[in-house]
């Protein structure tokens, strides 16, 4: 065997051997992907932040514990989990009804990790089937933050097709919120607005939800508001109608100028129309009229069990004089 052949056939067996290393370091390779793809049994630790909307807190705490739990997971995620010096956090939406005020404090608050269970399963599906939770409470810090309730304004532009309007004012679900933040801010607001809604040719009760306008530096405890707009066809009715005096003296007399009003009202498409101002009376009271300063009197409307949706007078002032004493 020639030198040329003595080198070539190292150089071969130096290949094989580089073939057989790269083949048994692919083989582990494969075998380690299986194997950690394979779902196991371990202890897994949490740290919990709770999202919630305790009354005069602020929104947001991380747990003093460390949350353990028994699950099956895949092995790669075993080990990430396990890797020391790092807890992984997860975030959980807690009703504010599940948590405990710890006695003697204004703003530590307790809960069961059991009541969580279902939340960990639903927020971990598809990484770890949840087991059972090793952790008995949990217990959570959230700091007062100044507050105040204020009134819902809806937003909300409605165009009624004809002969069509609205029974009673829109209905909105809260109908107040809680705002939060620095004292400052929020001692000069009054009321939150919803977002705008505009609706055109509606001949129909309608419900729907919309959301609040945001106030910078304000957190509001609530994010969509519920609206009901009752609708109803109606039939317009008018009339000349005389006012009423009520608790009138008898050594007094008022004279009323004009003596009578063109009363215009929108009634219910199926109400017959002779029988309403059987059933109605303008009336002014005499006690009312004479604590104000002026003489200019809005008659008020007495209509019993009348199903009335809205009315107009004109004039919609009346003059009252008070003639003599008798």
């Amino acid at each position: 065997m020639t030198a040329g052949d003595k080198k070539g056939l190292k150089k071969r067996k130096g290949r094989d051997w580089i073939s057989l290393i790269l083949s048994l370091l692919l083989a582990f390779f494969i075998w380690l992907v299986h194997n950690f793809s394979n779902d196991y049994s371990a202890y897994l630790r949490f740290q919990v932040k709770a999202v919630t909307n305790i009354e005069g807190h602020q929104p947001e705490a991380v747990a003093d514990e460390i949350l353990l739990l028994r699950g099956r997971a895949t092995g790669f995620y075993i080990i990430r989990n396990n890797r020391r010096g790092s807890v992984p956090q997860i975030t959980l939406e807690i009703p504010p009804e599940l948590f405990s005020p710890v006695a003697e404090t204004s703003d530590r608050f307790v809960v069961s990790a059991n009541e969580l269970k279902d939340k960990l399963s639903a927020n971990l599906s598809g990484e770890i089937d949840v087991d059972f939770i090793e952790t008995g409470t949990l217990t959570f810090t959230f700091p007062e933050q100044s507050h105040r309730k204020v009134p819902v304004v809806p937003l909300i532009s409605v165009v009624y097709k004809r002969q069509y309007t609205n029974v009673g004012d829109i209905v909105v679900s809260p109908d107040s919120v809680l705002i939060y933040g620095n004292t400052e801010d929020i001692v000069n607001i009054h009321s939150v607005n919803t977002l705008p809604v505009n609706l055109v040719n509606v001949d129909k009760s309608i419900q729907g939800v919309t959301g609040l306008e945001t106030i910078r530096d304000v957190r509001i405890d609530c994010k969509e508001i519920r609206y009901f707009i009752k609708v109803d066809r109606y039939v317009e009715v008018s009339g000349l109608m005389s006012v009423k005096v009520n608790n009138l003296p008898s050594r007094y007399s008022i004279v009323l100028i004009p003596s009578r009003v063109k009363f215009t009202a929108r009634i219910p498409f199926t109400t017959k129309n002779d029988d309403i101002f059987d059933d109605i009376s303008l009336n002014m009271d005499y006690n009312t009229f004479i604590r104000q300063k002026s003489s200019k009197v809005i008659p008020t409307l007495e209509k019993g069990d009348t199903e009335i949706y809205s009315y107009s007078l004109d004039p919609p002032m009346i003059e009252a004089v008070l003639t003599h004493e008798r």
